[in-house]
């Protein structure tokens, strides 16, 4: 299960992890122009989006590029995957700022629970930006 979770979320994000989550290990400062609470807002209506199905609440928040890069066939399919391995979205635990692995970048990251599982997710923003450039879930243990 593990591989498919894995493909389904290099589809997701292969056009953008380049320029907004590449390299190997956080760099600099997290520092953002979004609040808490902004991120958080944020964070929210993405996986309420992703809860529902709902690709444009999903990909509100969505720079451009991001737009271009993840259609909603491609969204739906990722869901599907989800929710066939980690069950029903159930809360957001937390929501951190967090170096971004590419500098100028910064990542909000939300631990998120599910039926049977937790996922992080990481919104990466550029620093001074307000829209998601990226997103990087990985298994939380």
């Amino acid at each position: 299960m593990k591989t498919k979770f894995t493909t389904l979320f290099v589809l997701l994000i292969v056009a953008v992890l380049a320029s907004a989550c590449g390299g190997s290990a956080p760099e600099g400062e997290a520092t953002s122009v979004l609040s808490q609470e902004e991120a958080a807002a944020i964070v929210e209506n993405a996986m309420q989006g992703l809860a529902d199905g709902d690709y444009p609440a999903w990909s509100r928040d969505w720079s451009d590029t991001m737009k271009n890069a993840i259609p909603e066939k491609a969204f739906l399919d990722y869901r599907s995957q989800v929710t066939a391995q980690y069950g029903q979205f159930v809360s957001i635990e937390s929501v951190t700022l967090e170096p971004g692995k590419t500098q100028g970048y910064v990542r909000w990251a939300a631990v998120c629970t599910f039926e049977n599982g937790r996922i992080k997710f990481n919104f990466s923003f550029e620093n001074d930006g307000r829209l998601i450039e990226g997103v990087l879930p990985e298994a939380v243990q």
